[in-house]
């Protein structure tokens, strides 16, 4: 009996380097078999592609099968070299902003934390090399762009939201470690907020954020009071929403998140509720 490796006939990757920060990131791509919608693919990009980009892949493709499935949609995931599901060193650096060591809990291992504070390094690589390499190869609609991230990636989703809130139409952030830095990413949340009521962006985004019922009090707790407060906005063409997956806590919580990211990304307004 002749036993071979199962890939998929669709995935691919590809190895850049970003110009941002010169470091190589590993791309997971999972093209659909079927031809795009008008407009374009929608596009759902994962962070921590290692250990998420299958995952992803997999429930978009059982999402988008026809005859009543949603529109077709291409998975990218960003990783790393090495294979390593979680790269610690690498994700501390990208996901966060800079920050003072004395506003930073101790880790759990006792260890000092790895490098910090290249999320503005990362979004660069977004917004001037990978999104404009996706653009070059697929069609692809520029309206359904959605970004992912579950707890350092959930803060890096947010950070993105806040500071770039055009470079996606979609900002999902799972279980999102606010707590970061003293939880200064409330203050570029003011700073949103103003950009938010001033009318300059042609496309307003969406935001959805995700929690474990299961999860620390304080990591559900900040989700949902941020998450309020952003549904209180009112500006005609932005959309919040939050979504609490019942006995599920920070791991476990993954797949279920994905599940509600592209379903957030590829439905409309009435199919969501």
């Amino acid at each position: 009996m002749m036993i071979k490796p199962y890939v998929k006939r669709n995935y691919e990757t590809m190895l850049m380097t970003s110009t941002s920060n010169h470091l190589d990131y590993e791309i997971f791509i999972a093209k659909p078999f079927d031809e795009p919608a008008e407009g374009g693919y929608g596009v759902i990009y994962v962070l921590d592609g290692n250990g998420l980009f299958e995952t992803a892949a997999e429930i978009t493709r059982l999402l988008t099968r026809k005859p009543k499935g949603y529109q077709p949609a291409i998975v990218v995931g960003i990783g790393y070299p090495g294979g390593e599901a979680f790269d610690t060193v690498r994700r501390t650096y990208d996901l966060t902003m800079p920050a003072e060591p004395a506003n930073l809990p101790q880790r759990p291992n006792g260890e000092p934390w790895p490098k910090f504070g290249g999320a503005d390094e990362l979004l660069a690589f977004f917004e001037k090399e990978l999104m404009p390499a996706m653009a070059q190869r697929f069609a692809i609609n520029k309206q359904k762009q959605a970004l992912f991230g579950h707890s350092f990636g959930g803060l890096f989703v947010l950070h993105a939201l806040f500071t770039q809130p055009a470079l996606f139409s979609h900002y999902i952030a799972s279980s999102a470690s606010i707590w970061w830095n003293d939880c200064a990413v409330l203050d570029e949340y003011e700073a949103f907020q103003a950009v938010m009521k001033s009318n300059r962006l042609n496309q307003l985004p969406k935001a959805l954020m995700i929690a474990g019922g299961d999860e620390l009090d304080h990591m559900v707790k900040d989700s949902l009071d941020l998450c309020a407060d952003m549904m209180s906005l009112r500006v005609p063409g932005f959309e919040a929403s939050w979504a609490l997956l019942e006995q599920e806590e920070h791991v476990s919580v993954i797949p279920g998140a994905i599940s509600r990211a592209v379903k957030f990304l590829l439905a409309t307004t009435s199919e969501m509720s």
